[in-house]
């Protein structure tokens, strides 16, 4: 006859297994969400940088980066990148082509604007390729956030 026992403790592969059961069988209840926000998440993009602002600032009063840095294991960091991460790495090429070629008109725009202030500039002696070096830098940091 079977007993009935009370849990003591808790199994930590059990939780494991469970955990990743309970991931997949709700992948379709994400993508619902997902598609289907009660807001969208670009609707206060002021109120969301606020709200940003004061997570990093808890997160920096609370020593999380120092403290999650000093806890990584870095054989499970090891395993990770050697299971899925070169495999995800290769395939973002192709995952991420869409999204890439929506900036290229707009990057290959200002790669040119900057290259013709460049090339315009003179380069005959050091402080002229330094200059020129400068120029680049700060032409293309002129479009950082906007492309």
């Amino acid at each position: 006859m079977a007993t009935i026992t009370h849990t003591t403790t808790v199994n930590a592969a059990t939780m494991a297994a469970n955990w990743t059961k309970g991931v997949a069988a709700n992948s379709q209840k994400w993508l619902a969400k997902y598609l289907a926000p009660k807001a969208l998440f670009n609707a206060n993009p002021s109120q969301s940088q606020t709200n940003w602002i004061a997570g990093v600032n808890a997160a920096a009063a609370a020593n999380s980066y120092a403290n999650g840095l000093a806890n990584v294991n870095l054989t499970t960091v090891a395993n990770a990148a050697s299971t899925y991460g070169v495999t995800n790495y290769a395939a973002s090429g192709t995952n991420k082509a869409a999204n890439y070629a929506n900036v290229t008109q707009a990057l290959a725009s200002a790669i040119s604007a900057v290259r013709a202030t460049v090339l315009a500039m003179p380069n005959a002696t050091l402080q002229d390729r330094i200059n020129r070096m400068t120029a680049w830098a700060n032409g293309m940091a002129t479009y950082k956030g906007q492309i």
